[in-house]
């Protein structure tokens, strides 16, 4: 009957072993012919000889240990079976896909020769059948032997005495066996000579099962195949895209691709790119988190890439920032990544938010190629909001105002059905707006919660209720305007012809005008967070420490969209005096480069100051927008009064309002105050139906006066001038 291909990878590894298996029962049969029939039965695992096995022992030389003089009969059957299913197994082999048979590919992959293969399956025997254990033991006279010594496998494999040393090399720190941890040598003190142990993944390896175990399980996740034709991309990004994977599928010589350094912001798609070019070579992707493989405090690189040879796989190794920058005093985790790297068949991904270059690219060969993945434009967004949730208009909508990377778009969506539950709506297949704009301002500012605040702005609020004079209520709408087109403008005319991308912006006023409150409705009104910047987290006293602080703000902040409000700005970005110590030429760099810092920023800023003056004249030139917050007159304090009292029930009449702003001059937000007192006071009065009265009114407002230290005006009185009580 002509031989057959292998049906499984097990059936060829089944009778690999049953080839060792013949080797292993002819050293029996030695070792039977040489010491057993000698050996009293008391003696075996003692280590005691007697004088008959002492002289059969020095009756050859070193060079053939145990060898016979004349080979057993039994021995030479078992060789000539050996010999027939070697030959057996390599007929069937030839016949057989070598990428279906895991043995094979395991020896093509890691570099084994026939030995090794050998040793493998030698140790293989004792993981497969308890019996060889004892057997092992028995035939190195050691009672607490489970696996062969280096020394019992030369017995069994028998190579020639000049190649002895070769063999016992193969045992060596850099041989295949041990660079990829096939087998490791173990020190029992109760035995004589370090056994041989098959490593356990492998061993799961050649027996059909893929398993991620121990730490790799935690860091470690497969990808799923992805098409370049399920991601929303430009024809040209998809065309440069396909012949990265050309050059990714040369695996040999100088152009062959070893590492791709994917610079992106977060959800920007370098994990999407990374499984396309994966899916194109048409092997697996292996999605490493870098902070939890270098927790497990093991030899990481070396074991993580021996599971991607066994898997023939590429690797991505994310949150790779930690890797990229300085390394410390004797830290190698980043060559020895690289230079696993360029020895792996496939490529190596690694991300990273900003553009760098390692100072050891790749150590041993290969291309280190930097890839952007830049975030997705006004049309992108548009498409990818499209096709995510099959309403045009709202993708427009979400499109033109949130500049979300795709990752963070389906982040959104997800968070939308968690803020639907919380308000206890309904889940649906289509999320409500209201829900997907708060998850997409959520996902923008996330980052930057440790070091801004987020300001509300009154819900019951519009930009149309600001009191402000006509020119300047104009001035705050085509703020609002030029943000919310910035996008499209800059899809008309075009990279590099509209100036600076960021937009700067001054509410110039005395305290309490309103300069919070119009910078709130303005960012309510644009569908975005107002975060407050902390100035207490930002400014300080120590050299340089500052200009770190706003470095990091800015940084984290170009992508959340959000709009950043520095009230007293003069604080951060106050005039430069002149120099005469090494202290003022510190002031003096610190504020050159928040000037610089603030010109390269991409977002929207708002600096709120009431000392407008005070501002550095370089900065003051690269305000695009200053909008004056003037101290009301009586006609605009009676708007703000009506407007302050409009979300509560009272008994105040025009005339009273008339009076009370006339009589008081207080500010915006002194105006908030006096009512929420007068509030107080009427729900301490009456709990279940508070109504203001004229008295309520007057009372707060001459203790608001009090507080900041001014009489009570004549006038006053509203009470008792006849008005709503």
């Amino acid at each position: 009957m002509p031989p057959e291909p292998y049906a499984t990878s097990l059936d060829h590894l089944y009778d690999e072993l049953g080839r060792v298996e013949l080797t292993v029962r002819a050293q029996v049969e030695r070792w039977r012919r040489a010491v057993a029939e000698l050996r009293e039965e008391t003696a075996w695992g003692t280590g005691i000889l007697d004088d008959r096995e002492v002289r059969r022992y020095l009756g050859h030389p070193f060079t053939a240990p145990l060898a016979e003089a004349e080979t057993p009969e039994a021995v030479r059957e078992l060789q000539r079976r050996a010999m027939a299913q070697t030959l057996t197994i390599a007929t069937r082999r030839a016949l057989s896909p070598p990428s279906t048979l895991r043995l094979e590919r395991l020896r093509a992959a890691l570099g084994l020769t026939p030995d090794d293969v050998d040793v493998l399956l030698i140790c293989l025997l004792d993981e497969l059948d308890g019996r060889y254990r004892r057997l092992f033991a028995y035939l190195a006279d050691e009672r607490w032997l489970h696996s062969p010594t280096v020394g019992l496998l030369a017995e069994i494999l028998r190579p020639a005495p000049a190649e002895l040393p070769d063999f016992r090399a193969r045992f060596a720190p850099g041989a295949p066996l041990m660079h990829h941890r096939v087998v490791c040598l173990d020190d029992d003190p109760r035995l004589s000579a370090r056994s041989v142990r098959l490593d356990a993944r492998i061993a799961a390896y050649l027996t059909g099962q893929d398993y991620l175990d121990g730490w790799l399980a935690e860091a470690v996740k497969v990808a799923e195949p992805l098409r370049y034709e399920d991601l929303v991309l430009s024809d040209d990004r998809r065309t440069r895209l396909r012949a990265l994977g050309e050059s990714c599928s040369r695996r040999v010589g100088h152009d062959r691709v070893a590492v791709i350094a994917l610079i992106g912001d977060e959800g920007s798609g370098r994990t999407s790119t990374a499984r396309c070019l994966a899916t194109q070579l048409d092997v697996e992707l292996l999605l490493v988190d870098v902070a939890a493989a270098a927790a497990s405090g093991t030899d990481f690189a070396g074991e993580l890439y021996r599971e991607a040879l066994l898997r023939g796989a590429a690797v991505l190794w994310r949150g790779c920032a930690q890797l990229a920058g300085p390394p410390a005093t004797g830290d190698r985790t980043w060559p020895t990544l690289l230079a696993y790297a360029a020895q792996h068949p496939h490529p190596t991904f690694v991300d990273h938010l900003q553009p760098w270059d390692p100072a050891e690219r790749s150590p041993g060969g290969g291309a280190f190629v930097r890839l952007a993945c830049p975030s997705p434009d006004l049309d992108e967004r548009h498409a990818l909001w499209t096709e995510l949730l099959g309403d045009t208009e709202v993708a427009d909508r979400l499109a033109g105002t949130f500049l979300l990377t795709p990752g963070r778009m389906l982040d959104a969506i997800k968070m939308s059905a968690e803020l639907a539950r919380q308000r206890g709506a309904a889940v649906t297949d289509a999320p409500a707006e209201e829900d997907l704009r708060d998850a997409c301002r959520r996902q923008s500012s996330r980052r930057l919660m440790s070091i801004a605040r987020l300001i509300e702005a009154p819900a019951h609020m519009t930009l149309d209720d600001i009191v402000l004079p006509g020119p300047n209520l104009r001035q705050l709408k085509a703020l609002r305007d030029r943000v919310a087109n910035r996008p499209r403008f800059e899809q008309l005319v075009g990279p590099g012809r509209s100036g600076p991308k960021g937009l700067v912006a001054m509410f110039a006023g005395s305290s309490g005008t309103g300069k919070t409150l119009a910078a709130g409705l303005l960012a309510k009104d644009l569908g975005r967070d107002l975060l407050k910047v902390d100035l207490a987290q930002v400014v300080s006293k120590w050299v340089g420490e500052t200009e770190k602080n706003l470095d990091r703000l800015l940084d984290e902040a170009q992508d959340a969209h959000a709009i950043l409000f520095f009230d007293e700005a003069e604080a951060i970005f106050g005039k430069r005096g002149a120099v005469s110590d090494a202290r003022d030429r510190y002031a003096l760099q610190e504020t050159s480069f928040l000037l610089q810092r603030i010109e390269e920023y991409e977002g929207v800023v708002i600096l709120a100051t009431n000392l407008r003056q005070n501002l550095d004249d370089a900065f003051s030139r690269r305000i695009q927008v200053v909008i004056e917050f003037l101290t009301p007159d009586g006609k605009a304090r009676e708007q703000m009064w009506r407007l302050a009292l409009s979300g509560v029930e009272h008994d105040l009449t025009d005339e009273d309002l008339a009076r009370v702003a006339k009589a008081s001059r207080l500010s915006a937000a002194a105006i908030v105050q006096v009512v929420v007192a007068a509030t107080y006071a009427a729900v301490a009065r009456n709990p279940d139906a508070p109504r203001l009265t004229a008295e309520d009114v007057e009372d707060a407002v001459r203790a608001e006066l009090q507080r900041v230290g001014l009489p009570a005006p004549a006038g006053t009185d509203t009470g008792r001038a006849g008005g709503g009580r």
